[in-house]
């Protein structure tokens, strides 16, 4: 049996849980209302630091409580092939999820279709005995969200955490590789004839 959650008690559960909590974000991008000026300002090339933003130190203050606490909090991020605006904007922010304590991976769409993983909704794991479902408007708004108990109803989803967090790569990962990938193309600038022929 499913019932609806509202904000506050979605707010309270996730600030409450006990041991863990996962997130699978699936949509290329999201239509929240208090993001959209500071999602405009990264599209301009102005972006504020999340630090310098209200709703979002609020957000990174939890996350760094919760780990002082002994919990942990993580998500996978499916990736548009290419990614969107929005993905890029959110890469652009792991440094201070990160530094926080969030642990962030990432995972190309077609990868996760490949493997099973589903795609029709986003949703939060909490300690592996409350699971959130989350439906959004074709925008991108938060339509409802749904609180599953049900231990079999939920079995299948800790199968799909665990299935996303071995086959999505972390947040350093993509950075070391990207650091890599500039140092390359450096190289090749610096030295073409190398590369001649």
């Amino acid at each position: 049996m499913r019932q609806p959650v509202s904000e506050a008690d979605f707010g309270r559960m996730l600030a409450t849980f006990g041991r863990s909590a996962f997130r699978l974000e699936t949509r290329a991008s999201y239509a929240l209302g208090y993001e959209r000026a500071d999602f405009q300002r990264f599209l301009a090339g102005n972006p504020r630091p999340p630090s310098e933003v209200d709703w979002w130190q609020e957000w990174l203050d939890q996350i760094r409580q919760l780990r002082q606490d002994g919990k942990t909090i993580a998500r996978v991020r499916l990736l548009a092939e290419p990614m969107t605006d929005y993905q890029r904007w959110a890469q652009w922010c792991d440094p201070w999820h990160a530094e926080a304590g969030e642990e962030i991976r990432y995972m190309p769409r077609s990868r996760a279709a490949g493997i099973g993983l589903p795609l029709d909704a986003d949703w939060w794991l909490l300690d592996e005995t409350r699971l959130i479902i989350m439906h959004f408007t074709d925008a991108g708004e938060i339509a409802s969200k749904e609180l599953v108990t049900d231990l079999g109803d939920i079995a299948p989803y800790l199968t799909w955490r665990d299935l996303a967090v071995r086959n999505a790569a972390t947040v350093e990962a993509i950075s070391a590789a990207r650091a890599k990938e500039t140092a390359g193309a450096a190289s090749r600038l610096a030295h073409p004839a190398r590369w001649a022929g």
